[in-house]
């Protein structure tokens, strides 16, 4: 069966945003049906407005999935176009394919107005984070509180690359925060760069130290007869972390705005090295190709699963190996930049895939669209996953959540916060969630910020095959396979 669809448009494509009027027509029926008479309210989502090129229509032919259910949840798959095979994929073609728009962050000017707009942005988000600290100091009855993780610093600082290593949790400086100020604790080695490319303008005061000194005479004279908490139990103290973590879970508007273009770049990557790799080649070769275009986009590589052929059904959570890719590929990839993370997969098939392996993604995709979908603020984790379990049942894969994670909170941490299926944690407004279910070989997967309208997905599909699924007579749309 084919039908005529409109392609996405090559430029940038939001995700999905639901108004508030529809978000009440959820009832007790979970399945996704094509009989539900409540139909879809959707327009693009962006900061800044409409992105014109979002107008553009392509006329594309594409091949409905054969799936195993009955009711056709999945209304079709939407191709892409320009998804062809390059010729040859060395380090000079890589670096050819960088996205249209330039992404990555500019040198800071240590000399520049510290009223320039981007600055003033940034210390109030750090204003209004110390004061985060300072209802956490008056509720828990702290004086101080000391953070030593590159995380927590990111957070707090608004961004900042202070870690001692790529990809670390050790910051390179301390930063003590009270009820009045905040002062960075420093080597003579950081200060200059930290000072001058991170922190210039923001509201720190430096306390610095000789590099062959450690912090423990600083930290001493900072938190002599004060009750002192900190994010790692640092010189004996407190270790507060899971308190202080949860004040980051619900990201700020500067922080949503960088999550978006994060998860821009993020999925153009992804994307990318899916169209460009070669039968034959090893899951490590495309490590390096997703690792590079991510580097050079300022996106540190935190997290790179490779999956070649089948075997993300015999483990789950696949490190990238030796092994050849000869069929399909799972790409799943986690980056951060200004701090914050974000994750996305996509599949790839070298000729049609298979028709069991199409039904195992589109089983994936349902169930993926359905934790997204009730994902809201004020639901019970619990809840989500007895929807979502629902569907695995209904289409004879009761068990396949018991193989592998489901999703995570995410944020400063790629996994800020594991999601159980009997947690009865609630989501809050302005809370990532990177959930990720696996069918058998295959995945479906990206991050979405919840809020009280419904979701945002910042990792979309951009020009890429989609299925469209409907959950609750809203349409939901899921990458769908890239057959090459």
């Amino acid at each position: 069966m084919s039908i005529a669809v409109k392609a996405p448009a090559v430029g940038r494509q939001p995700g999905i945003f639901l108004m508030p009027t529809e978000v009440v027509g959820v009832n007790d029926a979970d399945e996704p049906s094509v009989n539900d008479e409540v139909r879809l309210n959707a327009s693009p989502f962006l900061a800044d407005g409409p992105d014109p090129e979002s107008q553009i229509d392509h006329q594309h032919i594409y091949e409905q999935v054969d799936t195993p259910m009955n009711g056709a949840a999945i209304l079709n798959y939407r191709g892409g176009s320009g998804a062809t095979v390059a010729d040859f994929d060395t380090v000079s073609r890589i670096a050819e394919d960088r996205p249209g728009a330039v992404t990555l962050p500019p040198l800071s000017d240590p000399a520049a107005d510290h009223a320039d707009d981007q600055v003033a942005r940034r210390r109030a988000d750090i204003d209004e984070k110390h004061k985060k600290i300072v209802g956490f100091l008056n509720d828990n009855g702290y004086d101080a509180v000391v953070l030593a993780r590159s995380d927590s610093i990111s957070w707090f600082t608004s961004g900042a690359d202070i870690g001692r290593d790529m990809g670390g949790e050790t910051g390179a400086v301390l930063i003590f925060i009270n009820r009045n100020s905040r002062a960075v604790l420093a080597d003579n080695v950081q200060s200059a760069r930290v000072f001058e490319e991170e922190l210039a303008g923001l509201g720190f005061q430096l306390k610095e130290r000789p590099w062959h000194e450690g912090p423990e005479r600083v930290v001493a004279e900072l938190s002599s007869s004060r009750k002192i908490a900190t994010d790692n139990g640092l010189l004996g103290m407190t270790n507060e972390l899971e308190k202080l973590r949860a004040l980051r879970l619900s990201l700020s508007r500067i922080e949503r705005r960088r999550l978006r273009d994060l998860g821009w770049t993020l999925a153009a990557a992804v994307e990318s090295t899916c169209r460009n790799f070669h039968p034959g080649e090893t899951e490590a070769d495309i490590a390096g190709h997703l690792a590079h275009r991510l580097i050079r986009e300022g996106v540190v590589p935190v997290n790179l699963r490779i999956a070649g052929d089948d075997r993300l059904d015999r483990y789950r959570q696949p490190t990238f190996k030796a092994a050849r890719i000869e069929r399909h590929a799972v790409i799943t990839a986690t980056g951060r930049r200004h701090g914050l993370c974000a994750t996305a997969t996509r599949v790839v098939t070298f000729g049609k895939s298979e028709k069991a392996f199409r039904s195992a993604h589109a089983i994936a995709c349902m169930v993926d669209a359905t934790y997204i979908f009730f994902s809201r603020p004020g639901q019970t984790v619990s809840e989500v996953f007895r929807r979502a379990r629902r569907i695995m049942e209904k289409y004879g894969k009761p068990h396949e959540w018991t193989l592998d994670y489901t999703g995570y909170i995410t944020g400063y941490s790629p996994r800020e916060a594991l999601l159980l299926p009997e947690s009865e944690m609630t989501l809050d407004e302005h809370v990532a969630v990177a959930w990720s279910p696996s069918i058998g070989s295959t995945r479906s997967g990206d991050t979405a910020i919840i809020n009280d309208r419904g979701y945002e997905v910042v990792t979309p599909a951009q020009n890429w095959p989609k299925v469209e699924v409907l959950v609750k007579g809203y349409t939901v749309e899921r990458p769908g396979i890239l057959e090459r």
